[in-house]
């Protein structure tokens, strides 16, 4: 999985190489507002990982994927 960090102004409009596969989340702590890209292998992993997360109570740090999910996707 490769992983990158952005800056807030940049992620803006920042369009992931592969956007079907790829997850951000916020690195806020402190006045640190850098957001942290992932591109996942495929988008079956990335969607159990995100589906995974929703099983516990939602955190500031989850990952969001930058394509939502399907209603079955990840089950």
């Amino acid at each position: 999985m490769r992983c990158y960090i952005l800056s807030f102004a940049d992620a803006i409009g920042h369009t992931p190489e592969h956007p079907e596969r790829t997850a951000k989340r916020s690195s806020a702590s402190g006045l640190n507002f850098d957001v942290t890209f992932q591109v996942w292998p495929n988008r079956a992993s990335l969607a159990k990982s995100i589906r995974m997360q929703q099983r516990r109570a939602s955190r500031q740090d989850d990952w969001r994927p930058c394509v939502p999910l399907g209603d079955t996707e990840g089950y």
